[in-house]
């Protein structure tokens, strides 16, 4: 029984980002083949379809009627963005000062934080009309963005190259059917593999009595954050490191407004006070530490960040004593 639960869980992860990949270089050929702009195309993808596997469990989750993992799954996957993902980053090579760290990014972040457990704690439910405004300020932004990028020209040529890094196209995929295929493909994969996951998810937390909401905060967070986990070592070991932190702060926004947003719009997203109070609460302090944290001359040192690994391990131990 419990095997047959982990197999549908990892063949679940498996098909969510392959299904993720698929459509992310379907939806850029396309975009190409359009004759978008690179800003634009990359302005799209960096914001939003490399979090499609986050999303798609979280609607899944609504409305298979466990909301509690969806809820669980964005604040867990925040916080493990913040102390695992950057930790162990900075543990592999040290991260410097970010002279944004303040402003134009982690603002955003920090507000975002504020309102969404707000949202929850005052109303107990995120409505589908707090779905509408989460997901509109997503939007809101990376307008923003792109009007920003469009004035800063370092900005716009640093997207573009993390856009060329990442999406090397394929030349089947230059031929608009394939490349159209390939994201109906994808969207498919996104469908099957989160219908997957989340039965293997909820099938677990039930073999071992734990609350839907544990397994949210833990396993499918963990779960959802791997491949920024793993893009993050990648890069670190390539003396890139420092492009962690714009991750973890785009990831974590997404996951606030959008995957909240729309999960929210899928039928409500429960809010549980102890999730929003004890892991909300986690959230916020490990935002604001890093924030000052990359405020600070010295950035994340190795030191700080055996810190972040280790408050990591310590939350998941406590949080899964609690139940």
């Amino acid at each position: 029984m419990i095997l047959t639960l982990v197999l549908m869980l990892l063949a679940g992860l498996a098909l969510l980002l392959a299904g993720g990949e698929a459509m992310v270089r379907g939806a850029v050929a396309l975009g190409r083949w359009l004759d978008l702009s690179p800003l634009v195309v990359g302005i799209i993808i960096i914001g939003f379809a490399t979090s499609l596997p986050e999303m798609v469990v979280s609607i899944q989750a609504v409305l298979q009627g466990v909301p509690t993992i969806a809820t669980g799954n964005i604040l867990g996957s925040n916080i493990a963005n913040i102390l695992l993902v950057l930790g162990l980053t900075a543990l592999v090579k040290p991260m410097h000062h970010q002279s944004r760290a303040l402003g134009k990014d982690a603002a955003p972040l920090l507000l975002a934080s504020i309102a969404f457990l707000a949202l929850g704690l005052l109303f107990g439910i995120i409505t589908p009309l707090a779905g509408v405004l989460l997901f509109g300020a997503l939007l809101l932004m990376m307008g923003f963005e792109f009007r920003r990028a469009q004035r800063e020209t370092r900005l716009a040529r640093e997207i573009a190259e993390e856009l060329e890094e990442e999406m090397n196209i394929h030349p089947l995929l230059q031929k608009p059917p394939v490349a159209m295929l390939a994201v109906a493909v994808g969207l498919g994969l996104l469908v099957w593999g989160g219908n997957l996951f989340v039965n293997g998810a909820s099938g677990i937390a039930e073999y071992f009595g734990v609350s839907h909401g544990l397994i949210g905060l833990t396993l499918v967070a963990l779960g959802t954050s791997a491949p920024e986990l793993a893009s993050s070592l990648i890069a670190a070991r390539h003396g890139h490191s420092d492009v962690a932190y714009g991750n973890v702060v785009g990831s974590n926004l997404f996951n606030l407004l959008g995957v909240g947003g729309a999960a929210a719009l899928a039928g409500g997203l429960a809010a549980p006070q102890q999730m929003l109070l004890v892991d909300g609460g986690v959230m916020l302090i490990a935002t604001v530490a890093m924030i000052a944290v990359f405020a600070h001359r010295n950035g994340l040192t190795r030191p700080l960040a055996a810190i972040f690994a280790g408050g990591y391990i310590a939350y998941i131990a406590v949080r899964s004593s609690m139940g």
